[in-house]
């Protein structure tokens, strides 16, 4: 079976910044931004959520499928993604637009400012699978709100338990779409600052939206994980790591753990130390899919850090 992956692919090109944002930030000048930031490092990666979501699914041993539009630069994006045998035939090409692209500047703290551009995935509600596929789980991680509606809507339709993932989202959806994603999902996951933004815009608290979901996770970056199940919490470590760290795609790489223990039908510990694992595994890498890891060293490192012999094969 298939798990399905709404969301962006897209080229990210990634700048970083020496100093510190905060530092360029006056209080009394915000209405009025005019910034510079001199960047003497720069590179451009193969990238966005969908995509590299499904490359930590697949080396986990699953099978993404990715639902998505590109535009009419991609074909080098599909020659990529074939070449790591990850299916395309979900993803529609629209020829009068750009694939998505991404800016992203990072400082030497970690913390990250993007701006992006939407493209083709402006119409990502026209791909959807075959109605001969066959689903096991799926995501639907930061588009256009009708068209992360659409997704959802199909999904709710054909019974396929789902998480949203909230991200960049939180920028622009009201608290009123807020709700209305969590009334239709299974699962919802979000970053720290995203959970403020959601509390802020719907006046929810957590366990007004845990009992609302199957499960809600709140990752903290290098701080680890929250997950909130079945009427209790859990804290989830991050594992210590050596030598410098890229947080580009880490959370993408964690969503692909999380999805690969559910499909597995593993409980909830076992598949958030894998997110976990794979979360760490990607941060040891400056691109969000220039990492390679087989199943079986997967399954060793899963064993070193955790204790526990784990099967990735279905």
């Amino acid at each position: 079976m298939s798990t399905f992956i709404s969301g962006s692919v897209a080229y990210d090109t990634i700048l970083r910044f020496d100093g510190v944002f905060a530092d360029h930030l006056l209080a009394g000048s915000l209405n009025t931004i005019n910034l510079t930031f001199q960047t003497p490092n720069m590179d451009k990666h193969f990238g966005g959520c969908a995509a590299n979501i499904a490359c930590s699914l697949k080396m986990t041993g699953g099978e993404p499928l990715i639902v998505t539009t590109v535009g009419k630069d991609s074909q080098d994006y599909l020659n990529h993604l074939q070449s790591l045998a990850i299916r395309t035939d979900g993803i529609k090409i629209i020829k009068n637009a750009f694939t998505p692209q991404a800016f992203i500047t990072t400082d030497r703290l970690g913390n990250q400012m993007t701006a992006f551009h939407e493209g083709a995935m402006a119409w990502a509600d026209q791909a959807l699978p075959t109605e001969n596929e066959k689903l096991d789980w799926a995501i639907v991680t930061p588009t256009a709100t009708p068209v992360m509606k659409a997704h959802i809507n199909y999904l709710n339709e054909h019974r396929i338990p789902t998480i949203w993932d909230m991200g960049q989202a939180s920028a622009y959806l009201s608290g009123q779409n807020i709700g209305w994603f969590l009334e239709h999902v299974d699962v919802l996951t979000l970053s720290s600052y995203e959970w403020d933004v959601l509390k802020q815009k719907t006046g929810l608290d957590i366990k007004s939206v845990a009992q609302k979901l199957t499960a809600t996770i709140i990752t903290k970056g290098d701080k680890g994980a929250l997950l909130y199940a079945n009427g209790d919490s859990d804290y989830f470590p991050a594992l210590t790591l050596n030598g410098p760290t890229y947080p580009v795609g880490c959370g993408d790489a964690f969503r692909g753990g999380l999805l690969r223990g559910l499909t597995l039908r593993w409980d909830w510990t076992d598949t958030l130390h894998l997110a976990t694992l794979m979360g760490a595994i990607k941060a040891q890498s400056p691109e969000a899919q220039g990492y390679s890891v087989t199943t079986d060293e997967i399954a060793r490192r899963f064993e070193r850090a955790f204790g526990k012999t784990v099967n990735l094969k279905d």
